[in-house]
């Protein structure tokens, strides 16, 4: 179970996390350490990112949000392009607003996993406007599907209709998908 986001931990909450015994005696170091188990970086939050960590990982507080079980997201494009230009872009964020970098896609194609996103970090869409070629009336769909959490988007609009879908905070083991067919 994920150590909390606020408040006490204990050193329990992090024998917890590795599979120990609540009560057990735990040294700081040797938890941050990986003498318990190797740090899992799936999880955005952890003690090793150097993310607002004054301790390095040695404090109490560099352990909220850790989860020891996290799987990292992956995020997979599905893109056609029959009547008019489709182009999409997504742009990762770590939890704290820090922006990771962007992806982006031209054409049609279809990538199973495009690229993946460590449990806890955000993921913003952006389906293009600027159509090259076709006509910009022409109907496209666009949706994100989840197989956690079903669809986050499902809409038919015409393809000159810019749409930015924020604030999609990835799940462990999801898998999600961006639909853009003209």
């Amino acid at each position: 179970m994920t150590i909390t986001l606020s408040g006490q931990i204990q050193s329990g909450n992090i024998n917890s996390e590795f599979g120990r015994v609540f009560s057990s005696y735990m040294s700081m170091w040797d938890a941050r350490n990986g003498r318990y188990g190797s740090i899992n970086t799936q999880s955005a939050r952890n003690p090793l990112n150097g993310i607002s960590k004054a301790n390095s990982g040695y404090a109490f507080s560099d352990w909220y949000g850790y989860s020891h079980s996290a799987r990292q997201a992956s995020i997979g494009l599905k893109q056609r392009e029959r009547t008019c230009d489709a182009d999409t872009r997504a742009w990762q964020f770590r939890y704290d607003g820090t922006a990771l970098g962007q992806n982006w896609q031209w054409g049609t194609t279809s990538i199973r996993n495009w690229f993946y996103v460590p449990i806890g970090n955000r993921v913003d869409v952006y389906f293009d406007n600027s159509i090259s070629w076709g006509s910009s009336w022409t109907t496209q769909r666009r949706a994100i599907y989840s197989n956690q959490r079903g669809y986050l988007l499902n809409v038919y609009e015409p393809a000159r209709n810019y749409r930015n879908y924020s604030g999609i905070y990835v799940q462990s083991s999801e898998q999600i998908t961006i639909f853009n067919d003209s």
